[in-house]
């Protein structure tokens, strides 16, 4: 049977409905040969609580949609926390959805239990500007198993790997060149110059609390899941064992060389703080992080600190795993949701709005043409901003760029995206329905491992061994070998070589 999700659920997220279009499936009725617009659900993930204005906001861009595509749209904010929940929830029940941000681990289930709806014929007819945006390479990273379902984001692409932020009165008070740091060994060398130096600061840390370092340190295609992966910067097609490759154990060596040397935190595996946070408390003078183009503003707005960033392995292009926009069975307006979807690729008006509000109230124009807080208004008392999820909005590079970044900081990342090694199975997503099971039991295994070995804590001579018996037995050859039949096919099919 069918979950269903309560009224008064919905009714507690929304909070309110609009009265211009009506409610129900039954406002596009036609009356005196006028179509009246269709009301449209449209759920947002965010990271924090629903704007205090936000129906204000959503009145400002039903204004624009009720002229351009005769709809309006109600916005279902939803907290990041509790988003995939609910949005499994609303897949398996019969309430209105008609357009939604998904995560990529959701969409296997979601296609298996035909909760989606297949959107070629819709972006052929309604989203020709999405098709023009995105291009034909980066559009089929919204295939799965040949179909398109999804609609990746226009944003960064290409993923700086081995990175690190450093504070930069430190670096400069030790006068530390950090654009000659290439490699694993010279940043070794750099955590042991600040080690002798400040004894009381911890040298690194991960970029979050309970995350491995190693997400941002590869030199491989994790293929979705890290359980069979593409080696050399995904230049091969054969799908192996991540765990027994050399990139992965030289990862392994470093890091448990970094925790013998007293740079990374001895409590590191359950620590409560890290990252920018640590350094924010000025108890740390680096942490692993991505690379992309203002990534030092970024870090600098989390840590109060001026910071300098260096990589040590190479840029990698795959497919990105973070967020796309589907239209869901449950739709009752498939053709006005993609026109919707439409506009949030293609109109800069409306990916402001979704973004950062009113113009005057919520957001000011700089002279330098980045926008800011109004005289008054901070992060604190902003009645909207959810410029943290501009990223996630469709089209990144049409919204306004926010005080203190480079001004030219979106052509930076358009130029940036051009960068990097793409790897050969760009584009592919595996489908795990049928591995369910054994993926379930080897992610058991690794939870066990992962923090401990990936953080350093564990010595790789002692426990690798251990961990590869235990995730072969509990499936994981079988997850491989699935992996790899599916990615041959879709070589084939794509006459990738």
């Amino acid at each position: 049977m069918k979950k269903k999700i309560s009224t008064l659920f919905l009714s507690s997220i929304m909070a309110f409905s609009l009265a211009a279009c009506g409610g129900g499936a039954d406002n596009n009725s036609s009356k005196g040969g006028e179509e009246e617009c269709s009301r449209l659900v449209v759920a947002i993930r965010t990271f924090g609580a629903a704007p205090a204005d936000l129906e204000e906001v959503q009145e400002k861009i039903n204004e624009i949609t009720r002229e351009k595509i005769n709809a309006e749209i109600e916005m279902m904010i939803i907290p990041s926390g509790s988003y995939q929940q609910q949005m499994t929830l609303m897949l398996s029940g019969s309430e209105q959805l008609d357009l939604m941000g998904a995560p990529s681990m959701l969409i296997p289930s979601a296609c298996a239990g035909e909760q989606l709806k297949p959107l070629d014929d819709l972006l052929k007819e309604y989203g020709q500007g999405i098709v023009d945006t995105l291009g034909e390479e980066l559009l089929s990273c919204g295939k799965f198993e040949g179909q398109m379902y999804c609609v990746p984001i226009m944003c960064d692409q290409v993923t700086g790997m081995g990175g690190f932020i450093l504070r930069k009165d430190i670096c400069e008070k030790y006068d530390i060149d950090v654009e000659s740091i290439d490699s694993y060994e010279k940043l070794g060398e750099v955590f042991a110059d600040i080690h002798e130096k400040e004894p009381d600061l911890t040298i690194l840390s991960p970029y979050s609390a309970g995350q491995s370092p190693m997400m941002f340190n590869c030199a491989w295609d994790k293929l979705g899941d890290y359980f069979g992966v593409l080696e050399d910067y995904g230049q091969s097609t054969e799908v192996v064992n991540l765990f027994e490759t050399d990139a992965y154990r030289e990862y392994l060596d470093v890091f448990h060389d970094y925790y013998k040397k007293g740079y990374i935190s001895s409590d590191v595996t359950n620590a409560a703080e890290a990252g920018a946070g640590l350094m924010k408390a000025g108890n740390l003078f680096a942490y692993t992080q991505c690379g992309k183009p203002g990534i030092e503003i970024q870090e600098k707005n989390s840590s109060g600190y001026e910071v300098e960033y260096c990589q040590v392995l190479e840029s990698l292009n795959v497919t990105k795993d973070q967020w796309q926009w589907t239209i869901p069975e449950n739709s009752v307006y498939p053709e006005k949701a993609m026109e919707f979807l439409n506009l949030m690729y293609t109109d800069p008006e409306i990916t402001n709005l979704l973004a950062y509000g009113i113009e005057e109230k919520h957001y000011v124009k700089m002279e330098d043409g980045t926008i800011g807080y109004p005289e008054g208004v901070d992060a604190a008392n902003s009645g909207y901003n959810m410029g943290n999820m501009v990223w996630s909005l469709g089209n990144e590079f049409h919204a306004y760029v926010w005080n203190g970044n480079d001004p030219d900081v979106w052509e930076q990342t358009i130029e940036w995206n051009t960068m990097g090694i793409k790897s050969k199975a760009f584009g592919f997503r595996f489908n795990n329905v049928s591995v369910s099971n054994e993926i379930a039991a080897v992610q058991n295994v690794y939870d066990q491992y992962r923090m401990s070995l990936e953080c350093g804590v564990s010595n790789p001579d002692e426990v690798l061994e251990e961990m590869n018996e235990k995730l072969y037995a509990a499936g994981l050859q079988t997850i491989i070998d699935e992996k790899q039949k599916q990615l041959d096919q879709w070589l084939s099919d794509t006459g990738v070589k």
